[in-house]
């Protein structure tokens, strides 16, 4: 059986080698070590540097951003207050007082700033209480002012508790609206009257009274002075501020562009785009408005900043507040969706309608503009947006999208050939006023899944 064994090679097993040749093992593993250590913590430490760089940006940002919108919800504060003097015709601050104030704010913190106008409104409104109350019950005013402490004084102080500028602002700025609506709806009272029970037989009636007559002083609110400020300054700002019910801001047809704006109305839904003539339709691009340029008379806005996408929240998208929304700095870095960096990117389309990039679902845009007239004009905006959307326009609001039906639900918008082709791709209107110079709109979209656009158009309205 010997003389059938194989011959073989007697070479060491791979296991001898570290035995027999100490320093070649050692160096290859040193060499190992190394080129881990390159392959893996290099690119790592590299990376987490810009990861540090981002984050910085993004904080400087979110910093700028809240800056921004305490600096506007102040601004809000003293416009309420002015207009809150104005409906009880108290004279205006001398406007020496005001340019001392303005010149102070710089070295205030706005916390301090907000507290000071908060107790300004406040006063306001005890005045306006003890007017009112010298009216109903005709009683001296003097006296009325004393029953008015007296029940100031006895409402329990908010229990206090740390917060950070930004919810001090945003409290005190919600506190000085409801004092704007609860004002409102007492001039509105007056205005129309308040229904009183028929005597004896304790149901409501159609019988109307309006408070008339005054006590010690009581000239300061006389009764034509509560439509003169529901037509004014005081009403106009309530509405400039959101207050009204969202649904009238949804969907179909309306004209804001002046006093015919009612937020007491309600409209229904949306059906299909409105009719055009498309033999009339003149379509144009751009954003600069005026004379000298090619007519037209339907306007595309092809140009906008754009930022996203964000995380969506569902159905939520819309409601809910991304940074963009308080205040837009065209600089600004922020968090998007996957925690991947989004900033403002310049964006002109080549076609209509307007689709932001880069394409996500479940993910929210938003797409900034201004807009350059020669002179004061009403025009009408025709919106459309797949899936839902948003709008500011000179910082106030003017439209939420509807939960209709579109017809680019049912068939995909780029073959609908004659709503391109007329620039209609249209869910609801908004007749808004434009003054001459630069007209700011801000649009929020929220795409569900799969196709998206959104679509603004300019229209000279007929006068």
């Amino acid at each position: 059986m010997a003389d059938l064994a194989q011959p073989r090679l007697d070479v060491p097993a791979i296991y001898d080698v570290p035995r027999r040749q100490p320093w070649l093992a050692a160096s290859a593993g040193v060499h190992l070590l190394l080129a881990t250590v390159l392959y893996t913590a290099g690119p790592v430490r590299i990376e987490h540097r810009r990861e540090q760089g981002v984050q910085a940006r993004v904080e400087q940002s979110l910093r700028q951003t809240d800056r921004r919108q305490m600096r506007k919800q102040l601004r809000t504060m003293e416009e309420i207050k002015e207009a809150l003097e104005q409906s009880a015709g108290l004279p205006p601050a001398p406007a020496q007082e005001r340019g001392g104030k303005a010149a102070d704010k710089h070295e205030q913190a706005p916390e301090k700033q907000a507290r000071e106008l908060m107790r300004a409104i406040e006063k306001v409104e005890q005045q306006i209480r003890t007017a009112e109350l010298a009216r109903l019950l005709r009683i001296p005013e003097s006296e009325a002012r004393k029953r008015v402490q007296r029940a100031a004084a006895r409402r329990p102080s908010p229990p206090t508790k740390p917060e950070v500028p930004q919810a001090v602002v945003a409290r005190l700025t919600a506190q000085a609206k409801a004092a704007l609506a609860q004002r409102r709806a007492q001039l509105m009272a007056r205005q129309q009257g308040v229904a009183v029970n028929q005597p004896g037989d304790g149901r409501r009636g159609d019988a109307r009274m309006s408070g008339v007559g005054s006590g010690e002083g009581g000239g300061a609110l006389q009764s034509g002075l509560a439509s003169a400020a529901l037509g004014g300054r005081l009403d106009a700002l309530a509405k400039g501020l959101e207050m009204a019910p969202p649904g009238v801001l949804t969907g179909s047809s309306l004209d804001m562009s002046s006093a015919s704006f009612s937020d007491r109305r309600g409209y229904g839904g949306y059906l299909k785009p409105p009719a055009l003539d498309a033999a009339r339709v003149r379509t144009g691009s751009g954003r600069t408005l005026g004379a000298g340029g090619a007519y037209a008379n339907r306007i595309h806005l092809d140009t906008w900043y754009v930022i996203g996408p964000f995380e969506g929240q569902g159905t939520n998208s819309i409601g809910a507040v991304y940074p963009p929304e308080r205040g837009v700095d065209l600089d600004a870095v922020y968090y998007g969706k996957n925690d991947l960096p989004v900033r403002w990117t310049w964006q002109q389309d080549a076609t209509y309608p307007s689709i932001p990039l880069p394409r996500a679902e479940h993910a929210v845009y938003y797409a900034w503009a201004e807009v350059e007239v020669d002179r004061d004009l009403d025009m009408w905006m025709a919106i459309g947006a797949d899936d839902d959307s948003k709008i500011w326009f000179n910082d106030r609001l003017v439209w939420i999208s509807g939960d209709g039906d579109k017809p680019w639900y049912r068939h995909p918008f780029y073959r609908l050939d004659t709503e391109i082709a007329t620039r209609n791709l249209v869910e609801g209107q908004r007749k808004l006023h434009f003054r001459k110079g630069r007209n700011t709109i801000l649009l929020k979209l929220y795409n569900g899944t799969n196709l998206m656009f959104f679509s603004v158009v300019l229209s000279p309205a007929a006068s």
